[in-house]
């Protein structure tokens, strides 16, 4: 009899000594697997605030290409009204040559009729108007030889003066017209080099643009791998979870989480996701609600996990035994800490946005088993 209770004995301690152990074991591994956790999303953290700074460059980056595509709109046109200036004095430099060329032909005739002018002065000098003068046959036709030598003495003058006129007239467009268009070259070859080096800035700048690009993507893909890490992880907790041994301790109703809204946005069951666009399946039910507002225990349990939890940003797991569990994410605080005993309706946490999310609410999930299940089967 003795030694059957010796056996009894021996049996039991060695169930709590097995039990012990796994629930031991349970804790550690479930706490190696939230450090993870915790590790994963520090590198997204640090991921965010890498993609941020190289966004807000990407915005910068691009604000100078839409100046610089301005300001290089602005010397094209300019460029364009000067070449079309250059032309146009171009055009009119042909004219005027055609103008001066005449002019010249003029007053190289002008001054081949002034050199035979003066040569006649030369060779007949001043006595010619005193004959001419004393020839007189009265003093009426002195006068009219008087007039007569006025006259070819002004004309001599006037051609001579003409002359000198025409000629500078020549000299001083020619001069006008060879700085204009000296001007105008020099303008555009002024307007050539700026736009030279605006496009060069363009390309720099495009260039900038597009290594920045690819960092936001290989950026964004290593978010992605640590988000797909991040649900792993979260699914081996739901796998750990499934092994716990802890009895039923709940009350097999659940509470509504959210006392200050019944407002659900999104419920359980496949839907296009909010932000991905795609077709997925939710594992819960998101309640609209504003910001820190009160969330409490669906039901009792064990505070089994605190933290980030992928996805699902701040998040609580409570543990209300025979594989049951609930969760509650997108917290903006978490009021509770791990192996504390909840009663239903107790304050646990306050309604955010963080992990996944498009805007306040709580995503409330029920876990059997080790896989969600539909919450609605627990909130009669």
């Amino acid at each position: 009899m003795v030694k059957k209770k010796y056996r009894l004995l021996s049996i039991l301690l060695t169930v709590i000594f097995i039990c012990a152990n796994t629930v031991s074991a349970f804790a550690i591994d479930l706490q190696d697997l939230k450090k993870q956790q915790q590790a994963i999303q520090s590198k997204i953290t640090s991921i965010r605030n890498r993609l941020k700074d190289v966004n807000n460059k990407k915005r910068d980056v691009a604000s100078e290409l839409a100046v610089i595509e301005n300001d290089l709109k602005k010397a094209q046109n300019e460029l364009a009204a000067t070449e079309a200036k250059l032309r146009d004095t171009q055009q009119k430099l042909v004219n005027t040559q055609q103008e001066l060329e005449a002019a010249q032909a003029q007053v190289e005739n002008q001054q081949e009729t002034l050199n035979i002018r003066i040569k006649a002065m030369y060779m007949t000098g001043p006595v010619d108007y005193i004959e001419v003068l004393l020839a007189s046959s009265s003093f009426s036709d002195f006068l009219t030889r008087l007039d007569m030598v006025k006259r070819i003495i002004d004309s001599d003058k006037n051609l001579l003066a003409d002359f000198r006129e025409k000629k500078e007239i020549v000299e001083q467009k020619k001069a006008e017209l060879e700085e204009q268009h000296r001007q105008i070259a020099e303008h555009k070859k002024n307007i050539s080099r700026q736009k030279a080096t605006i496009a060069s800035r363009q390309a720099d700048r495009k260039k900038l643009y597009d290594e920045l690009e690819e960092q936001r993507k290989e950026y964004e893909r290593q978010e992605d791998k640590l988000q797909e890490d991040a649900a792993r992880l979260a699914r081996m907790i739901q796998e750990l979870q499934a092994k716990s041994k802890r009895a039923y301790m709940g009350t097999g109703v659940f509470r509504w989480p959210v006392p200050s809204s019944t407002n659900v946005t999104s419920d359980y069951g496949w839907r296009v996701h909010p932000i991905f666009k795609s077709r997925r399946f939710h594992e819960g039910i998101d309640i609209a609600a504003p910001t820190d507002s009160t969330v409490v225990a669906a039901d009792d349990g064990v505070v089994i996990y605190t933290g980030w939890y992928g996805g699902y940003g701040n998040t609580i797991i409570i543990d209300h035994g025979d594989k049951i569990s609930s969760r509650y994410s997108h917290l903006s605080k978490i009021l509770v800490n791990d192996g504390e005993k909840v009663k239903k309706g107790d304050k646990i946490g306050l309604v955010g946005s963080t992990g996944w999310s498009t805007g306040p609410h709580l995503d409330f999930g029920v876990i059997k088993d080790g896989q969600h299940v539909n919450p609605w089967n627990w909130l009669k």
